[in-house]
Formats: structure tokens, C-alpha cells, sequence
């Protein structure tokens, strides 16, 4: 039997509503239809994904999926609406068209990470856009060793770095002034955060480079710390010494879609609402 998973926003009754709309509409065709509740995660795999919700709804269902390797399409029941495929007043259609397999699909890379204290991993994760420190509570800027590959690259005093994907890069990397990723591009891009050296850039990676950024804290505040945040989602703290190590995740994220717009075209339209 064909699966679908829908991944609702339950903060949002619009997103709701139409739950209930798509997995009426999904269960007629022939469809066994599982409805995610906010903290589940899927055991097994199914033909697609609808995500009822903003990009954050879409970040957080891209890690539910990760390893199952499901196909997502996004409705906007959100603000930007940017890793969206079509607004709630062309849902429908835009699902017929899922349905039939009128779509083509985009591979976008995903991160994984590791945070190492004393030479041992104490936390591991998965991104979509991207892996932010930033110095958070703390009153004065903190240094981070740059590493590619095991070699030194540079040491930046400031209030932090991003190591941002490709889908990433038109979020807080493009804010802080990082360049713009195509979606399928195979790259990273490191972004300082308001570094005290006017010569300390953007760094774009290859996607099988590995990156390991190092903190220096040197306060004189015990346990002063840092806050690592992963697609503005979750966070922790980050001590003197610690170690983040980032390379490509092993799966890519698959988003599906039904129209012929750019990505220059929504890029556009994204800065143009920022604009606005």
C-alpha cells in the first residue's frame, strides 16, 4: 500500500484544519496516512511527506525524516514560507501533483556534528541550515581556531561563527554577510559573527571537507560559556577547550517540487519581503 506521513504544526489552527483535509483527501485515493504527533518520530518509511507549517516546521520535520530518506513537500502556513512548495490556496492542486509524481526532486546536504569536551563526544546532531556559536550571555568576545581538514586556517576574535549549509546560507549566514549558496550546491560556508580583524571572511568549503572550530573563552568568570544553536531549534552550552567538529551528513534532505520557479526567483522574493 502507498504511505504518506503528514507533519502538522500544532501551535498553528490553519495548519490543523487542513491535516485533516489532506489526509481525508490522501486516505480516498488510497494512501495509509499517519499523522505525526509533535514529538514522534517515524519508524518506518513512506513515498512522501507533507509538512503543514513554516520553514522552522520544515527544519524540525527534516530531522524527524533524516534516515528514512522521505521526499518532503511544504505547505506555507507560515510567515517567509522559503523551503515551502506551494501557499494553503494551491494545496490541493499541488498535491494532486505529488501524487501523480509531477515533480522533480531537489537533494539539498545536510550537516551532522559533534561536540567533543575532553576528548570525548557529548552531544551529536543533524542540520538543515545550519551550526551557530555565538557568545550569548557572555559580556566580551571569545576566540574560535578554525580548522579544515586538521589544519589551522585561522583564529577569529568575535562574537561568534556560523557554519552554514547551502540552504542555510539565505538564512543568519546571509544577515551576517555570508554569501549565497545555490540549494544543490555540494558546499559549506563559514561566517564569522562581527569579527574584531576587518580581513577575516567568509570561508566556502568543499562538502567533503571537515570542519573543527576550537573555543577560547579566557574569561575570568568561572564556567563562563558559549551557546551553540542548531537551526535556530536547540541549543547548549559550550565551554573553554570544547571542540566542535561538522562535515557532511551522510543523507541529503529530498524536497519536492511541483512548480518552474528559480531559485533566484524565490531568493528574490524573500529579499524583497525583508525589505519591505
Amino acid at each position: 500500500m502507498k504511505k504518506a506521513i503528514i507533519v502538522p504544526n500544532y501551535l498553528k489552527a490553519e495548519s490543523m484544519g487542513f491535516c485533516r483535509v489532506a489526509k481525508e483527501m490522501l486516505e480516498k485515493i488510497g494512501y495509509d496516512v499517519t499523522v505525526l504527533a509533535e514529538d514522534d518520530i517515524p519508524s518506518s518509511s513512506a513515498d512522501f511527506a507533507l509538512v503543514l507549517g513554516g520553514d522552522g516546521t520544515i527544519l524540525r520535520a527534516s530531522k524527524k525524516l533524516y534516515k528514512l530518506d522521505i521526499p518532503v513537500f511544504g505547505i506555507n502556513f507560515g510567515n517567509m514560507g522559503y523551503l515551502t512548495g506551494c501557499n494553503p490556496d494551491t494545496a490541493v492542486e499541488c498535491i494532486n501533483k505529488v501524487v501523480a509524481g509531477e515533480y522533480k526532486l531537489e537533494n539539498r546536504l545536510m550537516i551532522e556534528g559533534e561536540v567533543i569536551r575532553d576528548g570525548k563526544v557529548i552531544h551529536s546532531f543533524v542540520a538543515l541550515n545550519e551550526a551557530t556559536l555565538f557568545r550569548s550571555t557572555l559580556n566580551k568576545a571569545f576566540k574560535t581556531e578554525l580548522y579544515i581538514n586538521g589544519l589551522n586556517t585561522q583564529t577569529v576574535s568575535g562574537d561568534g561563527v556560523i557554519v552554514a549549509t547551502p540552504t542555510g546560507s539565505t538564512s543568519y549566514n546571509l544577515s551576517a554577510g555570508g554569501p549565497v549558496l545555490t540549494p544543490e550546491s555540494n558546499n559549506m560556508v563559514i561566517t564569522p559573527l562581527s569579527p574584531m580583524q576587518f580581513l577575516h571572511t567568509s570561508i566556502v568549503t568543499g562538502g567533503n571537507d571537515i570542519v573543527e572550530i576550537r573555543v577560547q573563552i579566557n574569561s575570568l568568570t568561572e564556567n563562563a560559556s558559549v551557546s551553540l544553536e542548531i537551526d535556530a531549534d536547540s541549543s547548549m552550552e559550550i565551554y573553554d577547550g570544547d571542540v566542535l567538529r561538522i562535515k557532511k551528513a551522510e543523507k541529503t534532505a529530498k524536497t519536492i517540487k511541483v512548480n518552474d520557479i528559480s531559485f533566484y526567483q524565490i531568493l528574490r522574493k524573500k529579499l524583497s519581503k525583508v525589505n519591505e
